[in-house]
């Protein structure tokens, strides 16, 4: 179990630090990419057998603020997904598809924090 936890962390590790590696041509990439990698600091860092709650605390909070700031715009896109594809260009006329996936972004980030929360005490209880 303890194999399948850590190959887990890695796992949520590099998909988060490869979130932050895609922000930098985004207008805001000093927001976006300390975002991702505080994230991926709590599974990266469980790879050494270390939690930290309150680097755990820091990326779930953020996630919920970036949640709260974002979900009108996922909202918003919800209304217009019929004729609207998530993935194109920004467009100034139609921010909340930005918002949007920024929205996905941040709730994907919060879940792969969240079960590296989970995971924590099976790590380091079999780390030690």
């Amino acid at each position: 179990m303890i194999y399948l936890s850590k190959i887990l962390c890695f796992v949520f590790s590099v998909t988060l630090l490869a979130f932050a590696s895609l922000q930098f041509n985004d207008p805001d990439p000093v927001i976006w990419v300390s975002f991702y990698m505080i994230c991926g600091l709590v599974p990266g860092l469980l790879l050494f057998n270390k939690f930290y709650a309150p680097l755990f605390w820091l990326a779930a909070s953020i996630c919920v603020i970036q949640l709260v700031i974002g979900g009108p715009g996922a909202y918003q896109y919800y209304l217009h997904m019929e004729e609207e594809p998530l993935m194109q260009g920004m467009n100034q006329a139609k921010p909340y598809i930005e918002e949007c996936r920024e929205f996905l972004g941040a709730l994907i980030a919060l879940a792969l924090v969240a079960t590296s929360k989970f995971l924590a005490p099976k790590i380091r209880q079999n780390g030690k």
